[in-house]
């Protein structure tokens, strides 16, 4: 009887190590992953991004989230300094929606958008 409860905690041990290495603390990793997934989309359009859609008149822009493969939880903008100038939580939104970011009130220059999944973030950069 002792001989089968050490074989099972030594088992029960292996198991546990294997799932634990399995698991990726890097998340620069994920990140490749969720561009990985969002290149092979937009591949299929020619080369064209078709998830980021820019009115430089209005300086809106639409994001697609049905050309992106995962759920998205929020979005973020940073300035060029990576303070957040904008923050806001798509977990609850349909995937088939196109978001707007509005950014007329924010001035000109580099920004960060990050489009934040529960597996990764997708990052674009924009100038205006």
């Amino acid at each position: 009887m002792q001989l089968k409860t050490f074989l099972f905690i030594v088992l029960g041990n292996f198991l546990y190590a294997g799932f634990a290495s399995a698991q990726s603390s890097d998340i620069g990793d994920k990140d490749k992953q969720v561009d990985a997934i969002i290149n092979t989309k937009v591949s299929k359009n020619g080369g064209q991004d078709l998830t980021f859609y820019l009115d430089g008149e209005q300086r809106l822009y639409y994001i697609d989230f049905e050309s992106i493969n995962v759920n998205l939880s929020n979005i973020k903008v940073k300035n060029s300094k990576g303070q957040v100038v904008l923050s806001d939580d798509v977990a609850d939104l349909p995937v088939n929606t196109i978001y707007e970011l509005d950014m007329k009130n924010m001035e000109s220059g580099k920004y960060h958008i990050e489009l934040r999944s529960f597996i990764g973030v997708i990052r674009k950069e924009v100038v205006f």
